[in-house]
């Protein structure tokens, strides 16, 4: 007979101390989710009206924004002797601090470095917040717990993008000055992802995957890396053009803005869960490909309409297809091998801003050369239909790797 450990924990003890990092893990992913709704929410608006930012200056800063992200496996590597929650804490708390300090920026360069300077932590959270998700799941039904963290953080928006509303609305009636409404927002959701990193910081060994390698790149797993170069692409096509777009070539106000993000983060929360138990239950291959379907779509209506309320449609139809992207995360999951996940995202997430990096300033110039938004639509038409060809080659059935 093997004797048993007494080292080990008894059984509802460490249930019961994985229920204490799930409900830490979810609060923490409320109050990030919540802190960058704030700021995302009205930063285009500042970058028009306080910076009185060009297409092609959002751009540039845009892509010298995403360099963090390319470099995301080196920077995670260097860590590597930190646990992920430790190294997620350390993400958020640079993140936080950065976004607190956005409306301190009057003019294009000191935006610039203090938007670098947040998205350093931004990437260490963004390599690790899946993998945490992962490892909290203990192997089971990991595509409904990345849906349901999703729908934690599409809530959280709403409220976030709510509050913004609310700021917006009762600012002038109160003689609040725009910039300063600004300022306030900022501050605002840099302290809320700042307790963010604090709660991430007090997660237990449950969070913690085992020893992890620096840098993974197996050819077995390429087709992960080109789906994500893929969607680094079209994400940046749509995320950075389609809002500006609305602000710049339809003059669409900030309460406007704030309503459509709403609507998308209601539908989110309640596609999302849904989304990731149909992943878990059928694979990646077919839900994917309705992405890449409706992606098609989406493009090609913001390059042929002109419609205002056509556009606004399509900004949400974009928003709600973005959950099918759990695909992407379970797919990994499924054929990665034991201790390789950790370091497989975090080379996903390089490889997506590989496309994040040049996607936005290329874009942006080719908007002003040729005087036509459309052309980064047309452009993102075609990634999207590439993204369907690869997507195809998705096996329907592939045998995980036991974690």
């Amino acid at each position: 007979m093997t004797p048993v450990s007494t080292n080990a924990p008894p059984l509802k003890e460490t249930d019961k101390s994985l229920q204490r990092d799930w409900a830490k893990f979810t609060a923490l992913n409320f109050l990030f989710a919540f802190g960058f709704a704030i700021y995302a929410s009205v930063f285009q608006n500042f970058f028009n009206d306080v910076v009185h930012g060009t297409p092609r200056g959002l751009g540039a800063m845009e892509s010298i924004r995403e360099i963090p992200g390319l470099l995301t496996a080196i920077t995670a590597g260097t860590l590597v002797a930190l646990a992920e929650a430790r190294v997620a804490a350390l993400g958020l708390g640079i993140a936080g601090i950065g976004i607190g300090l956005t409306g301190a920026t009057q003019a294009y360069v000191p935006l610039v470095l203090v938007t670098v300077f947040w998205s350093v932590g931004f990437h260490l959270w963004a390599g690790m917040s899946s993998a945490i998700t992962l490892t909290l799941a203990k192997g089971q039904e990991g595509g409904r717990h990345l849906g349901r963290i999703s729908s934690v953080s599409a809530v959280a928006t709403m409220v976030g993008l709510g509050l913004a509303l609310l700021f917006a609305k009762v600012a002038p009636s109160i003689g609040v000055a725009p910039q300063a409404l600004y300022r306030w927002n900022f501050a605002l959701g840099g302290v809320c992802i700042c307790a963010a990193a604090v709660l991430c910081a007090t997660l237990s060994s449950h969070a913690a995957g085992a020893v992890r390698a620096p840098i993974i790149f197996r050819k077995e797993y390429r087709l992960f890396y080109l789906l994500t170069f893929l969607e680094g692409c079209r994400r940046q096509i749509f995320s950075i053009f389609a809002s500006f777009v609305l602000i710049k070539v339809y003059h669409q106000p900030l309460e406007r803005m704030l309503l459509l993000q709403f609507v998308n983060n209601i539908l989110i929360s309640l596609t999302a869960p849904k989304m990731g138990k149909f992943v878990d239950k059928h694979g990646e291959r077919t839900p994917l490909t309705v992405y890449a379907v409706g992606l098609i779509l989406v493009f090609l209506g913001y390059a042929v309409s002109t419609s205002i309320y056509i556009l606004c449609l399509l900004f949400i139809l974009d928003n709600v297809l973005f959950t099918f992207g759990v695909g992407f995360t379970t797919y990994l999951h499924r054929i990665v091998r034991p201790n390789e996940l950790t370091p497989c995202l975090n080379m996903g997430v390089t490889m997506n801003h590989i496309a994040a990096v040049t996607i936005p300033i290329g874009g942006a110039w080719l908007w002003e050369h040729f005087r036509d938004y459309r052309i980064p639509f047309w452009i993102g038409a075609a990634v999207a239909c590439i993204s369907l060809i690869t997507t195809r080659r998705l096996p329907l059935h592939q045998k995980a790797f036991p974690q």
